[in-house]
């Protein structure tokens, strides 16, 4: 068992960015992932400084944009691409007013946005959580639905192989060692809409009840959570150690 693959998504709903390696820090998510979010306006959370339901955001269950946008990250730039319309801003910081206005550009009916940062990140779930999923599950999905097989549809950070079909689901509450650092599985990932949009062009109309009926279940991949510092790279060995 190894890591295949390793993504963060800096901007939360849109292209992931491929990493090579990348620190583990105790409790946190994965460096980097879910910072910025591109909030409506007219959505005012009760809370604005820290996390928030991303209800609040433009996500890909709400519009084919997100997907659409294809994202060139850089070390101190990240380019964008709306089939020819292009922006290309500084990173560090990221250029909220061009961001923005470019967004709203390419669909008016969107509204208005602000983009907000967060260091500790704009997951789905409150907690510090970093996702994992199985290569081969991915795709025994995709066979029992008869959808395209992208593990970009279930926006991992963490992919794995040589793992049997949902075997992964065994580990619940057990600790994996991964490269240098260590993880507790929470739980399953409860999915939701968002899977429908498989991020390479295709939409797939109630796949989660395709999902339902042909696997009888509603879930793909884990929720891990961080218990120790350390470092994760590409073809480092999985070990379930309790």
């Amino acid at each position: 068992m190894q890591i295949l693959s390793i993504t963060r998504y800096p901007i939360k709903g849109f292209a992931g960015e491929q990493l090579e390696t990348t620190k583990i820090h105790r409790l946190k998510t994965l460096p980097g992932d879910r910072q910025h979010a591109l909030q409506y306006a007219e959505r005012i959370p009760p809370n604005s400084d820290g996390w928030r339901p991303k209800k609040y955001f433009l996500q890909s269950v709400q519009t084919n944009l997100c997907s659409e946008i294809r994202i060139n990250w850089t070390p101190a730039q990240v380019a964008f691409d709306h089939h020819g319309n292009s922006l290309e801003i500084g990173r560090h910081p990221l250029d909220h007013d061009a961001l923005t206005q470019w967004i709203s550009s390419l669909d008016p009916e969107l509204g208005a946005f602000t983009v907000e940062t967060l260091e500790t990140g704009f997951t789905d779930e409150r907690d510090a959580y970093i996702s994992l999923l199985n290569r081969s599950t991915v795709t025994a999905i995709a066979k029992a639905t008869s959808t395209r097989d992208h593990p970009e549809r279930y926006r991992g950070n963490l992919l794995i192989e040589g793992v049997a079909p949902f075997e992964e689901l065994t580990w619940v509450g057990k600790t994996l060692q991964i490269g240098s650092a260590t993880f507790e599985v929470i739980e399953p990932i409860v999915r939701c809409r968002a899977t429908e949009c498989d991020w390479h062009g295709s939409r797939t109309d109630g796949f989660l009840d395709r999902l339902d009926q042909s696997l009888d279940t509603d879930v793909c991949g884990l929720f891990l959570r961080a218990v120790s510092d350390g470092d994760v790279k590409i073809a480092d060995q999985l070990t379930v150690l309790s």
